[in-house]
């Protein structure tokens, strides 16, 4: 059920029950966020009715019917939400692929640097994606079969969808789709990184799309 709350944009909740993980994370991010920890999934749900953050930080130790159960209800109830799943070594393994199908936008492990923390969340705020690197040529090979309409089927994407964007967001489009970042494409096109922003909106508009990925996977055998 959505809440219909507004979205906390400078909350992070960290949802977990290990005392020594809740006080790493929070050390380091809570010189940038508000950060609230909740020991429990119940009471993250009863935080967030109040005010939903903009990102849940979530201890898969806490999900006892299953994760994958877990995100869909988090992300049910709170659409806006982004969800960085903790990792231990110790721990049990997850399934980082088919987690980031169900809506998770990043990985993080229980003992990661500040500096790195801080990177993962900047970047999932920002709509973007914090996964390991030998997770991305998976990724991006199993999803281009999941959602082969998208590059091949006659009611997929065309070059009609294409020529709606103007000169500027195709060059966008074509850097992106080459792996660039907004810093570089800001740098090579000498504009500011939130015209950047601007254009990847429109682009993501145009052509129904959520984020660079799939932006990646559209212009797949077109450019």
């Amino acid at each position: 059920m959505k809440t219909g709350k507004q979205q906390d944009r400078k909350t992070v909740i960290i949802t977990t029950g290990n005392a020594s993980l809740a006080a790493h994370y929070t050390r380091i991010l809570d010189k940038e966020y508000r950060v609230v920890v909740t020991p429990t999934l119940d009471a993250f749900f009863e935080q967030a009715g109040q005010q939903v953050p903009a990102l849940l930080v979530l201890d898969p130790v806490l999900a006892e019917t299953g994760l994958d159960a877990a995100v869909s209800r988090i992300l049910a109830s709170h659409p806006g939400i982004r969800l960085i799943v903790v990792e231990s070594d110790g721990g049990e393994a997850i399934d980082q692929y088919a987690l980031f199908k169900a809506g998770v936008h990043g990985f993080c492990s229980d003992d990661i640097s500040a500096a790195l923390l801080n990177k993962a969340v900047q970047l999932v705020l920002e709509g973007e994606y914090w996964i390991q690197r030998k997770l991305i040529t998976r990724v991006i090979s199993e999803i281009a079969r999941d959602v082969d309409t998208i590059v091949t089927s006659p009611d997929g994407p065309d070059d009609s969808l294409i020529s709606s964007l103007t000169p500027r967001e195709l060059q966008v489009a074509r850097m992106v789709h080459l792996g660039g970042n907004n810093k570089m494409i800001a740098r090579e096109l000498d504009i500011s990184e939130r015209t950047v922003k601007a254009h990847l909106s429109a682009i993501f508009r145009k052509l129904d799309i959520e984020n660079r990925l799939h932006l990646a996977l559209f212009f797949s055998g077109k450019m």
